[in-house]
């Protein structure tokens, strides 16, 4: 039950810290500056080239680890709920298959001989209809999405499977975010009413596909591997 709960913990506090730390800066709480300055001090300076940096500088952030929500909230601020939501899972997943790419031609042998057991285990509970089971682990709002991305690369997965179980797995969790940030950007309560709808949501899915497909086949692998 404690770790069910967990699941609503995780993005229900994170949704508050990002929605402080917007309304704070909106409001002026940190001096004069705010997001619109920030905005057209961007745009000043880079011109059109301020979507394409943009774009870039969040690929780089996410496949560094950097949180997805932070993005989703920050796209959903400057494109609104939908188009934001849509937009930080694209630039999501880019950033997976960077991780994806960098950890495969990075020469870190030495990292799959000091993880070999685990690494075997990713590879055969994700082996077989990857996307499938890539995509229910995006749903589920824990654990690191760099930690995912590492282990799928050493485990050798398609980077096309991994991307297309990644894509629908992020997005429930990148509308929810992205709608909380243009409830801010907007003061507009009934996209914040949206965005915890959508947490609901998620998090029931996210509970009920852990709980009837990925957590038996965990435990099949398990006790294959200590047959």
């Amino acid at each position: 039950m404690r770790s069910d709960l967990g699941l609503l913990v995780k993005p229900l506090l994170l949704t508050a810290v990002l929605t402080l730390a917007f309304v704070s800066f909106h409001y002026g709480w940190w001096g004069t500056y705010n997001e619109e300055d920030l905005l057209r001090d961007l745009f000043r300076e880079y011109g059109a080239l301020a979507w394409p940096l943009f774009g870039l500088g969040a690929v780089v952030f996410t496949a560094l680890g950097g949180p997805r929500q932070v993005l989703a909230f920050s796209c959903g601020y400057l494109l609104g709920g939908w188009w934001g939501g849509v937009v930080s899972t694209l630039l999501t997943g880019l950033g997976a298959l960077l991780t994806m790419s960098v950890v495969k031609h990075a020469g870190l042998g030495w990292l799959r001989e000091r993880h070999g057991d685990r690494i075997d285990v990713v590879r055969q509970v994700l082996g077989g209809d990857t996307w499938k089971w890539i995509c229910i682990v995006r749903l589920m709002p824990v654990g690191s999405n760099l930690v995912t991305n590492v282990a799928a690369a050493l485990a050798g997965l398609s980077r096309r499977s991994v991307l297309l179980g990644s894509l629908p797995g992020y997005l429930p969790q990148s509308l929810l975010f992205s709608y909380a940030g243009r409830g801010v950007a907007l003061q507009d309560s009934d996209k914040i009413w949206i965005s915890l709808a959508l947490l609901v949501g998620s998090t029931a899915l996210a509970w009920y596909l852990y709980h009837h497909g990925f957590k038996q086949r965990l435990a099949q692998v398990l006790r294959e591997r200590k047959a």
